[in-house]
Formats: C-alpha cells, sequence, structure tokens
C-alpha cells in the first residue's frame, strides 16, 4: 500500500511537468484582464488546471532557448509552480533543467512594473520590453524581448471548454520581436545571444489526449524575415490539422487549416535516420526538419511502475525537437529554425 500511493503522489508531481512542455491560453473577461494585470496568473480552481508562459528566443546563430513558468493545481498542494528551461547550442548537446516550487516560493507583483517570480527567476514587462532572468539548474539566462507586451489570440488556437470542463486557451503576450542577451550554462562562460523571440500564453484543463492527438509547432529567421507556424491536430482521428502560421509580410497570425505530415529517410553520421516533412495543403508552406536534436518523454523519466501507471492516465506524449527548414509563398529564403512535433504514443 505504501508503495502505491508513493506511486500516485509521483505521478501528481509529475503530471505538471510535461504539461508545461506540451502546452508548448477564456473569454473576453480574460483576455482584458491579461490586459490590464501582465503576467498575474488566474488561477481556476479545478485540480487539473495549468496555466505556463513560454519565452522563446532563436538567436542569429542558431542558439535556441526555451523557457517556461508553470503554475499549476496538479501535485500535493494547489498552486505548484516550475521553471524549465531548453537550450540548443550549435555543435554542443542539447541542455534541459526543471526546477519545482511551492505556492510559496512563487509570486506575482503590479509594481513598480508587473513581475511573475519563480523561486530566483522572474518575468517582468516594462513600457518598451520585457525582462526574463532565468536561474535554473545552474545555468544563468537573461533575455531581453524588444517589444511593448501587446496580447493578441491567434486563430485557431483554442480548444472550446466542454461540458466535462476541459479546455485549452492561448494568447501571444510580446509579439516576434528583436531579442538579445546572455546565456551561461553550468561551468560555461556566459555566451551573447542576438535574433528575435516571443512571449505566449497558454490556459488549459484536461490532459493532452483531451485536446490534441499530435501537435506541430516551427520557429525561425533569417536576418529580418521570420516564420512562425502552430497547429493542433484534434483528437479526432480524421479531423485536419488547424492552426495558424505568421510571416514577415504579415499583420499578425494568419488561419490555415490541413497539414501533409510525411517521414523521410535520412542518413545522419553514416546511419540511417529519418525525417519529418511538413507542408500546407494548400501550397502555402513546407517545413522539412533534420535529425532529432532533443526527445523529451517525462514518462521514460518516472521508471516503469510510476511511468506504467501515468501511461494509463495520460498515454505517453513525446516531443522530438529537430532544426528544420521552412519555404513559403513570397520568401526571399529559407528560413531556419526548430521544429517541435508532439506525438502520443
Amino acid at each position: 500500500m505504501t508503495h502505491t500511493c508513493s506511486s500516485v503522489r509521483s505521478i501528481y508531481q509529475v503530471l505538471y511537468l510535461y504539461t508545461a512542455l506540451l502546452f508548448s491560453p477564456l473569454l473576453s473577461a480574460i483576455y482584458a484582464q491579461t490586459n490590464s494585470t501582465p503576467l498575474k496568473p488566474d488561477i481556476l480552481g479545478n485540480k487539473s488546471f495549468t496555466e505556463v508562459y513560454t519565452l522563446t528566443a532563436h538567436g542569429d546563430d542558431s542558439t535556441f532557448i526555451q523557457v517556461l513558468f508553470t503554475i499549476t493545481n496538479l501535485g500535493i498542494e494547489d498552486k505548484n509552480a516550475a521553471c524549465t528551461a531548453l537550450i540548443f547550442q550549435q555543435a554542443k548537446k542539447a541542455w534541459k533543467a526543471n526546477e519545482k516550487f511551492t505556492p510559496k516560493q512563487w509570486t506575482y507583483s503590479p509594481a513598480p512594473n508587473p513581475t511573475l517570480a519563480i523561486g530566483s527567476s522572474a518575468l517582468t514587462v516594462l513600457p518598451d520590453r520585457l525582462n526574463l532572468r532565468a536561474a535554473v539548474g545552474g545555468a544563468r539566462i537573461d533575455i531581453v524581448l524588444h517589444a511593448a507586451f501587446a496580447p493578441a489570440k491567434p486563430p485557431n488556437t483554442d480548444f472550446p471548454k466542454s461540458a466535462s470542463g476541459k479546455f485549452r486557451d492561448f494568447d501571444i503576450l510580446v509579439p516576434w520581436s528583436a531579442a538579445q542577451g546572455t546565456v551561461a550554462l553550468p561551468g560555461a562562460a556566459p555566451q551573447s545571444i542576438s535574433g528575435f523571440g516571443t512571449l505566449d500564453r497558454a490556459r488549459s484543463v484536461g490532459t493532452t489526449r483531451d485536446i490534441c492527438r499530435s501537435w506541430v509547432t516551427f520557429r525561425g529567421h533569417s536576418g529580418q524575415e521570420y516564420f512562425l507556424a502552430d497547429f493542433r491536430l484534434p483528437p479526432q482521428k480524421d479531423a485536419p490539422a488547424v492552426g495558424w502560421i505568421w510571416r514577415t509580410a504579415d499583420t499578425g497570425p494568419v488561419a490555415v487549416q490541413g497539414l501533409d505530415i510525411r517521414k523521410e529517410p535520412l542518413i545522419v553520421d553514416g546511419r540511417k535516420s529519418e525525417r519529418c516533412m511538413i507542408s500546407a495543403l494548400d501550397g502555402t508552406f513546407t517545413i522539412a526538419g533534420r535529425e532529432v536534436l532533443y526527445r523529451y518523454s517525462f514518462v521514460d523519466e518516472l521508471g516503469t511502475v510510476t511511468g506504467g501507471l501515468v501511461k494509463l492516465v495520460v498515454g505517453k506524449p513525446i516531443t522530438a525537437y529537430c532544426p528544420a527548414t521552412a519555404r513559403f509563398n513570397g520568401g526571399t529564403r529559407p528560413v531556419p529554425g526548430i521544429l517541435e512535433l508532439m506525438t502520443i504514443e
């Protein structure tokens, strides 16, 4: 009995961690609240509620940084928190760290500048920019997004609230903008980063497979030209992908429906592998992936017993990150970036 209870506790302790990596934001009243109190979490009483703030920066040198601030009711207590960082640097092994925090270890302060702080990490909104300071896993990350906090809701992003109370809402809080900063991994000297980045917020109640069967996200830029794409494949087996794209010439995200997703053989260091090829059914764009840089499955980290129990509840979500190149109508050149492909086993 003791072993079973321990396993159940472990399930609740880790469920919100996988949610942070996957929900990778309800109504007009909530949207207004986001504008008036930037970064203030809007905690629901539902035990499976999770809210995630994701800052993503892509450097001119191909450095990729993703930092997630998570507030969730999953766990032993309500209003738990986590800070997660994932970093790719050219010719280096992928680096990831995650730290959990109790309700007393995170705060929101509206003055002098709206700030969401989790442990030693913080997001701060200033009139013309957003600052990130993250201290997680022995690393120090400082990023500035040079754009005003300007919430916008892309099309095809929300999963409607059902009779069971399950839903997902999504908002872009800081648009794709110039980004600068430094990254210092454990034991390494600080590295400067210059490129582009964005901040978004997702709010959800339910497990991943309640909302989708797969998820496709691409972020990239080349010089001043950028391309973003985000698509959800609904839970229904034959339902088409729905999502949005955002190109340099667009004033904001544009709705797109339907994707062709296929795998092609690939040789990496003399070994057989495969890559993911994605294209819009209307021919708007194509994304050609390459070798997988990092593959994450929280279920594999839990061991046979706990992982098996969690898999029965939520399935086995796996997110693969790989370098990719996007081509789109009207673009002057290919746009390199990072492709995230989440599937559920």
